[in-house]
């Protein structure tokens, strides 16, 4: 992993890359678009403890919708709770151009008067998913560089969405009680605000506020099994069983409490 200094500086008018302007939502529409995303992330944090009070954060920000509406959240709700935050953007380099996607994540750190660390991993060339092993080198990036922050959480992005789709992954390929429970809203550092929301509310977030957001090429590959089960297998469940995401997250909620259950049972 090679890490660039830590603070960055955003230069008005340059280039964002790969980012693009959402349109902007009438107004009405912007008010409850950013309140349903604020609110979600304050009960996250204020009601299960998700992010506790005080907390030093490193936030986990690719420059998408969801990670950029996160980070937003966060920065508007972070003075009250004492959090402390920095920043982290990892390039994974399996792109042209990835190396600039940081760039839309500097212009909001910037803003904030946030550190930003830009981590570049070599993801290892082995046999299986591409994609689990991007998710590796990133994860193992996020808490090399949490430790050297002191960061007792690291903030990630991940929605709704992306639960149902791994439930859904996980059912169809291991079918192991644990795979079921997928991701928990806390797991150890892990911290995912997002969990309750949809993916559309952080577009609608991002659109509302003008955010800059990249566009990754990479979801509308059909190559990788978690974009066609986005793309093509969910919709097609929901257009036979409507609600179908709202069940697999369910189902996801009840088997983490069973997993919970039994380790309480296991405990002397």
């Amino acid at each position: 992993m090679v890490e660039q200094p830590v603070h960055t500086r955003y230069v008005p008018g340059s280039s964002p890359g790969t980012a693009t302007h959402g349109a902007a939502l009438p107004k009405n529409e912007r008010v409850a678009a950013v309140a349903r995303v604020r609110r979600a992330v304050a009960a996250a944090a204020d009601r299960r403890a998700v992010v506790r009070p005080g907390e030093s954060v490193l936030v986990a920000c690719s420059g998408g919708p969801d990670s950029m509406a996160m980070l937003d959240a966060l920065i508007r709700l972070a003075p009250p709770r004492g959090w402390r935050l920095e920043v982290a953007h990892v390039d994974h380099g399996l792109r042209k151009g990835s190396d600039t996607e940081a760039d839309v994540v500097a212009a909001l750190t910037a803003r904030a008067d946030l550190p930003l660390r830009r981590l570049r991993v070599q993801v290892a060339a082995a046999a299986g998913s591409l994609q689990e092993r991007a998710r590796a080198a990133r994860l193992g990036a996020l808490h090399a560089a949490a430790r050297k922050a002191g960061a007792t959480a690291i903030a990630l992005g991940h929605t709704a969405d992306d639960q149902a789709e791994t439930v859904l992954m996980r059912a169809l390929t291991s079918g192991s009680p644990r795979g079921l429970a997928a991701m928990g809203e806390r797991d150890g550092p892990l911290s995912r605000p997002l969990l309750r929301l949809w993916r559309t509310d952080t577009e609608a977030y991002c659109r509302a506020l003008g955010l800059a957001v990249v566009d990754d090429p990479s979801n509308r590959d059909a190559r990788f099994l978690r974009t066609r089960v986005r793309h093509e297998l969910l919709p097609a469940i929901e257009a036979v069983l409507p609600g179908a995401r709202r069940r697999l997250l369910a189902l996801a909620d009840r088997q983490r409490q069973l997993l919970r259950g039994e380790r309480d049972c296991e405990s002397p």
